[in-house]
């Protein structure tokens, strides 16, 4: 993640919130805020699905934490769907998708880089500090 450009972070719903798996993998992310290995900067993609609720959530949960990583969020793909081959019948979804991967490419090339003022080693301004 350190090495890459951009990264699609993806999760199905269940349950309504986000996998497990894709939790752990935010939280794991959290050693990687010391100098040098850091998502600062980083292009940020989302695609999210769902059956029925629990859509919002997810993308609020990962808003904010390409906001604390100080991420360069792209847009997301969202999408409700009873199952795969539900895709095959959703041109505009995989169009949004295709449409995610050309911008994610377009703002790595931008070279966005963070204000170094800005960036601080902990998330949160004002949460445990005097």
């Amino acid at each position: 993640m350190v090495e890459a450009d951009g990264i699609i972070f993806g999760t199905p719903i269940y349950y309504w919130g986000m996998t497990g798996q894709a939790k752990t993998v935010m939280d794991r992310t959290i050693a990687l805020n010391q100098p040098g290995r850091t998502l600062t900067n980083k292009v940020a993609g989302l695609v999210v699905v769902a059956g029925s609720l629990g859509l919002v959530d997810a993308l609020k949960d990962y808003s904010y934490y390409f906001v604390q990583r100080r991420m360069l969020p792209a847009n997301q793909v969202a999408a409700y769907i009873a199952g795969p081959d539900d895709l095959n019948n959703m041109p505009q979804c995989m169009g949004a998708a295709r449409r995610l991967g050309q911008q994610m490419v377009a703002l790595a090339g931008m070279a966005f880089r963070y204000p170094e003022e800005f960036i601080e080693r902990h998330g949160a301004y004002g949460t445990n500090r005097k």
